[in-house]
């Protein structure tokens, strides 16, 4: 493997947890202007269900992450950037863990479970909606500041990408860069 790139796996794991992120925010977010009915309830559950399965990716992205090493920073990063960005990391890692989580709790505390379509996972809480109310407070403002911590990720690409030049998000793609001084 090149060890400036991340391999395939982590790769995997990046883009899929990104795309369901993606879709839970915007899911809860469109669900909220719909009329109640049961499109509404199915972007809801599907909301829900995004966010277990979420926790799930993420535990298998750590694990994976124990066994496999992560590609060295670019020389051209100073120390403090270096840092920043390890802070950063640690920062979206702690909020995919917290918000879905946080999350769940609600809604187990509401005295529903997981649906799955094809299986479904009781709550394993007694129902207690006043704790749910806070938690969920609790969840949505998590929700806000992981979404601002992926904001900053996708400003550092691209400030890497187009302003230092660094071929940094290249680390992270699919595609194999070609050699120096070749064009695909």
């Amino acid at each position: 493997m090149d060890r400036a790139r991340y391999d395939r796996l982590t790769i995997l794991f990046h883009w899929v947890m990104a795309a369901l992120i993606f879709y839970a925010a915007a899911a809860i977010l469109i669900a909220d202007d719909l009329p109640r009915g049961a499109f509404r309830d199915l972007i809801k559950t599907s909301h829900n269900s995004v966010g277990a399965v979420v926790v799930v990716l993420l535990a298998l992205r750590i694990l994976w992450r124990l066994v496999s090493r992560a590609p060295a920073m670019p020389s051209a990063m100073t120390a403090r950037q270096q840092r920043l960005a390890k802070l950063a990391h640690l920062g979206l890692y702690a909020m995919m863990a917290a918000v879905p989580l946080l999350g769940m709790a609600a809604h187990f505390l509401r005295g529903r479970g997981l649906e799955f379509g094809f299986f479904s996972i009781a709550s394993p809480l007694a129902a207690n909606r006043a704790l749910s109310r806070s938690i969920k407070e609790v969840h949505e403002l998590a929700a806000y500041a992981l979404l601002a911590l992926v904001a900053f990720h996708i400003a550092a690409a691209l400030w890497h990408q187009f302003i230092k030049r660094d071929g940094l998000m290249g680390r992270m793609s699919f595609s194999r860069p070609s050699p120096a001084g070749q064009t695909p």
